[in-house]
């Protein structure tokens, strides 16, 4: 199918959309490109720092128009993941988007609790990783909700939550609810209506193809983030991308 001929478009953001402080070059002329020809946009990130509605309200203020219901986060997938199990109290190792998502769903954090959530977390300390460390030695359970290695802003690369799953992983498993696992899928599916075949989801890292692909949609790889030629040769069969982009303009090119 020629990806004109695509109904819905799952943006990722991280290194695909933005650079968090600038979008990315051809950002928002792809995008007012993908709505004047009728096309639905959504978002998709494993980035916890903001909320939904804090998201939409970024990509609005880059020119790229957003809605909180166009905006999926692994924040709002672990909330939703919690109530779904019926967990009322949890300790929280994240942000502002974290909690904002958690406290829609009327899940109390606090310390006096048996399970956990971990989203990128720039204030993670010696305290917060003995907790995690007690509550999975307890059997609790700790939830984290991304694997992404680092966090890139306009002008450096960052950590993101991967060095922290790794620490806390020392003390026993963790279960993560982003992408690309079955958990987040059975979310984004309740979530977002759409039908797959005239679906296309966008990333820029292996997790996302995976993800697109598992959901029965058509999948392109964005070479502007984690994902290269080399590890595209080296990708497991759910991983490979039915296209491949150097960068967000080409996939304008191929709408027009």
């Amino acid at each position: 199918m020629e990806i004109n001929n695509y109904r819905n478009f799952f943006f990722d953001l991280d290194k695909t959309i933005w650079n968090w402080d600038k979008s990315v070059t051809g950002a928002e002329d792809l995008i007012d490109t993908l709505k004047d020809a009728g096309k639905n946009v959504y978002f998709h990130t494993d980035n916890t720092l903001l909320s939904r509605k804090a998201y939409a309200d970024k990509l609005s203020s880059m020119g790229i128009p957003a809605e909180e219901e166009d905006v999926i986060t692994s924040g709002y997938v672990a909330a939703e993941v919690l109530a779904m199990n019926n967990t009322r109290k949890v300790y929280a190792a994240g942000e502002q988007g974290l909690v904002e998502e958690l406290g829609k769903k009327n899940i109390e954090i606090t310390e006096e609790a048996s399970t956990a959530v971990m989203g990128l977390d720039r204030n993670f300390n010696y305290d917060k990783i003995s907790k995690l460390k007690e509550i999975i030695e307890r059997d609790g359970t700790v939830y984290t909700c991304s694997t992404e290695k680092t966090f890139r802003r306009e002008s450096k690369e960052l950590p993101h939550q991967r060095p922290f799953n790794s620490a806390v992983k020392e003390y026993g498993k963790v279960e993560l609810v982003g992408k690309p696992t079955e958990k987040y899928r059975k979310v984004f599916k309740d979530y977002f209506d759409y039908f797959p075949g005239k679906s296309l989801f966008i990333g820029d890292r292996l997790a996302d193809i995976e993800t697109g692909n598992k959901l029965g949609m058509k999948t392109a790889a964005v070479l502007s983030g984690d994902i290269s030629e080399k590890k595209l040769k080296k990708a497991e069969d759910e991983q490979v991308p039915d296209y491949v982009l150097t960068g967000l303009h080409k996939l304008r090119r191929r709408i027009i």
